[in-house]
Order: C-alpha cells, then sequence, then structure tokens
C-alpha cells in the first residue's frame, strides 16, 4: 500500500557534534514518507549554521538550563505535527526504510500502540559491533514483564496514547523509558518489526552503573509492571517471581563491575 501518513521525530540532545548531524540527516533521508524533525536542545545553545536547521522539514526548540531527556519528549510533543511520533537518540542512526514501515504497520493494525524495530549495535566510528538481542513480533508485551527489551531509539508510538497516559514522567531521570513503555503497553499492543532499521552507538562515555536499583522509579515501574501483568492476565505467582528477579538484577548491575553502554 502507498503510505502517505507523516511522522515527528524527536531528538533530544545535549550536545553539538557530528554525532548530532548524523543522527538528523538520517532521518531526512528517509523515503517514501513526510518528516518533521524535532531537535530539543536540552541546556545548550542551538547552531543554527548547522547544515539541517535551515531545512523546513526541521524544527529547533531550546531548553535553557538541562532538563533531561524526558522533558526534551514533553517540548518535542507540544511540537509535533503528525498523529505518529517517533524517538532517536542524537548519537543513533536511522535507516532510510525505518520510518516508512513503521507508520505502515501503524497504518495496518489500528490496534497497536506503537511499534519498534530490531537494533544493531555501531562503536565511535560508526562500524558495525553486531546485533542487539531482542524480541521481535506483532505484540512483544509479555516480554516487559521480565524487562525492557525495545531499544528506545527504534520506538514510534500514536500520539493520541501518548496523550491519554500523559506522556513522559519529566520528575524520572533513571527508567524513565522503561515506565513509559509498561505505561502505554496497557492500551494496547506494541510490536518490534524483525528488520534491523536502527542503529546504536556504543561509545566510551555511556560507562557508568545505570539506574539505581532503589528510589521512587523503581517504585512507579514496579506499579506498572504489576499493572500490565493484570491488564494481560498473567499468572500471579509467576509475575511476582519475575518482579522480584528483575529487582535483583538491578542490584547486581548497579553493583557489579562498570560496563559500557546503557540498558534498552
Amino acid at each position: 500500500m502507498s503510505v502517505v501518513s507523516g511522522v515527528s521525530v524527536i531528538i533530544p540532545t545535549a550536545k553539538v557534534d557530528e554525532w548530532l548531524d548524523d543522527a538528523v540527516n538520517s532521518v531526512l533521508a528517509s523515503g517514501g514518507i513526510r518528516v518533521q524533525v524535532i531537535v530539543v536542545h536540552d541546556g545548550i545553545e542551538p547552531d543554527r549554521t548547522r547544515d539541517w536547521a535551515a531545512d523546513p522539514r526541521v524544527t529547533i526548540a531550546h531548553h535553557r538550563e538541562r532538563k533531561g531527556p524526558s522533558a526534551g519528549m514533553v517540548t518535542g510533543r507540544r511540537l509535533a505535527t503528525f498523529s505518529y511520533i517517533a524517538r532517536l537518540d542524537a548519537d543513533d542512526l536511522s535507516s532510510p526504510d525505518r520510518l516508512r514501515s513503521q507508520a505502515a504497520f501503524l497504518d495496518e493494525h489500528p490496534a497497536a500502540v506503537a511499534v519498534g524495530t530490531r537494533v544493531t549495535r555501531i562503536d565511535e566510528n560508526g562500524r558495525s559491533t553486531g546485533e542487539v538481542r531482542g524480541p521481535s513480533g506483532p505484540d512483544i508485551r509479555s516480554h516487559f514483564l521480565l524487562s525492557n527489551v525495545l531499544a528506545h531509539s527504534s520506538l514510534m508510538f500514536r500520539r493520541d496514547v501518548h496523550d491519554r497516559i500523559g506522556g513522559y514522567d519529566v520528575s524520572l531521570r533513571q527508567m524513565e523509558d522503561y515506565l513509559f513503555l509498561l505505561q502505554l503497553s496497557q492500551h494496547g499492543p506494541v510490536a518490534v518489526l524483525p528488520d534491523f532499521l536502527v542503529k546504536y552507538r556504543v561509545h566510551s562515555s555511556q560507562a557508568s552503573r545505570g539506574a539505581k536499583p532503589y528510589g521512587s522509579h523503581i517504585r512507579l515501574v514496579m506499579q506498572e509492571r504489576r499493572a500490565l501483568s493484570r491488564k494481560l492476565g498473567a499468572n500471579s505467582l509467576v509475575s511476582w517471581l519475575k518482579n522480584g528477579a528483575w529487582v535483583g538484577l538491578q542490584y547486581a548491575r548497579y553493583f557489579g563491575p562498570m560496563r559500557p553502554g546503557h540498558e534498552l
């Protein structure tokens, strides 16, 4: 079928560099679909001399103070002109077919609330270093009861469902993407396409212990994990065991050896 949908792609960024240039230009190179690229400069001044800044498909937003990626998504949503919204991290790359394929899926599956894609890793120089393992299929919500298995940089969702759940929680600076996916999943299927349509950059500045295994983000995620479990009719004992295992994994990850990258 001929896809006529448009997509607003939000790219929150705390740097203006060549990786951001590559990310924005990768979206502008999308084929077969109208795109709006919203670049939210978080605590940094926009550089309007970048080659993409004058493109009429690009919308530039600016937070004078650093607010975090969730606030960037909120600002981007306010500026979005299309009913489908996609996310891309400022150091990742979107393939030319990604947005068209995802929009076509949502066009053809009106019950689905969101769709991701499979992802490959690249290094600092853009060289492929392998695939990111994870499930694919028309409804992967049951996997969210184990962990966050969808690369946020590959996500596309319906704007009306986003608005129904209130969007991203700007009070969180940790696990806000997982919380959003858990809330989104309670309103319909979440799919992952089998094709590798996003490149996820792994680099040394990502080295960290990740989110703390305690705090309000853990409480909110656990609350939504339980709600999704009930929505899917999962066995309560099995869900209890999965929740316990997930909390244990957060402690093991945080207090274990540091590693590059971060949890999807």
